[in-house]
């Protein structure tokens, strides 16, 4: 096995973001709905669409694929549904040295 150009990351240190694997990993859009649910306690449909200015359609879409892969949970809230980051979401996070990572819940 070879290692990068930097070397490997010591014993205890953090290694940098690596928002690019995660984004391919996941696909863009999908890897920024996570991160944006991360970064809040919860998100709605709506907030994603209006941070992430992409339709709602995209955002469902997109929330229904994390959702089915225990990276996220949803629920209805009146008009709204309510998207909240699991701790396997988390955990995929803080392995891509990502925001919302250090939130514990």
């Amino acid at each position: 096995m070879t290692s990068s150009a930097s070397g490997p990351a010591g014993p205890g240190t953090i290694p940098p973001p690596r928002p690019r694997v995660l984004a391919a990993l996941l696909g863009t859009t999908r890897a920024r709905v996570l991160v944006r649910i991360a970064a809040r306690d919860q998100a709605t449909t709506s907030d994603l669409v209006g941070e992430l200015e992409v339709s709602a359609a995209t955002v469902s879409h997109h929330t229904a694929v994390l959702r089915e892969s225990a990276l996220i949970t949803s629920r209805r809230d009146g008009g709204s549904v309510r998207h909240t980051i699991t701790p396997l979401g988390l955990s995929l996070l803080g392995a891509h040295g990502l925001p919302g990572a250090r939130r514990t819940c």
